[in-house]
């Protein structure tokens, strides 16, 4: 089956995956806050955390990318957007629904994130450090959300060490996906590079195309608006792709 076909603005749906040791809580403030003319957003629950707390957490990427899926809506225009490990799942989400026939989105948006397969070389030391440690870590490097202390923080480290587990053993082959990706970047982020954020073109077959916002690692979180205009920016791309396409071959 073809993959969706974008609509119009604010008739379609963004699937929001968090980030690790997040949950569906996590978008809260940005749902609020995002461009209902643009889309409508639907936060997603992982297993093991928030609603879905007493569910046995994966324990890979792919099994968490299964066991998600059916939190889709396929039967109108909608997009995914993952951010840091959300951008992994959201990405195996869309190999999973094109392998079992299903209508692929038509945008993915990864943000916070390297290409799938770039690896943090700090994931590899978080299970040597105390949580103290590992909260002054993330916070020097901008990978802890404002206004979290540590005491608030527990929850968030418990649930990042198991993440830990899961997205530093994650390998993915080379396949490409057949849907435009959108790439979303903080300036001051030091958890992405530029060439890691470029190599996200190796991964799909359709377009790409690269964000810069202002802000480190969770910059997209009070910028709901900012982010609304790239995805509108994409959608228009994507619509004179088309018509290019067209009028070429015509």
């Amino acid at each position: 089956m073809s993959g969706g076909t974008p609509t119009a603005i604010g008739a379609r749906t963004i699937y929001l995956y968090p980030f690790g040791g997040g949950s569906a809580a996590s978008f809260r403030s940005y749902c609020r806050a995002f461009p209902k003319e643009t889309a409508r957003t639907v936060p997603i629950e992982i297993p093991g955390r928030g609603q879905r707390l007493e569910e046995p957490p994966p324990k890979t990427i792919e099994e968490c990318a299964a066991r998600t899926v059916e939190q889709l809506d396929m039967n109108g225009d909608y997009v995914l957007h993952g951010h840091c490990m959300g951008a992994l799942i959201a990405f195996e989400v869309v190999k999973l629904i094109r392998a079992r026939g299903g209508i692929a989105p038509s945008l993915l948006v990864a943000s916070g994130r390297n290409a799938p397969h770039h690896a943090n070389a700090w994931l590899f030391k978080m299970a040597d450090m105390s949580d103290l440690e590992l909260f002054e870590h993330l916070k020097g490097i901008g990978g802890i959300p404002k206004g979290l202390s540590f005491a608030m923080s527990q929850p968030a480290l418990t649930a990042l060490r198991r993440d830990q587990a899961i997205f530093s053993s994650y390998r993915p082959d080379k396949s490409r996906i057949d849907v435009p990706v959108l790439v979303l970047a903080g300036r001051e982020d030091r958890m992405t590079n530029p060439e890691g954020l470029a190599d996200w073109q190796l991964f799909t077959s359709s377009q790409y195309s690269l964000d810069w916002f202002d802000g480190e690692h969770y910059f997209l979180l009070d910028q709901a608006a900012a982010v609304a205009t790239a995805i509108d920016r994409s959608y228009s791309a994507m619509a004179s792709g088309r018509h290019n396409a067209q009028a070429g071959g015509s």
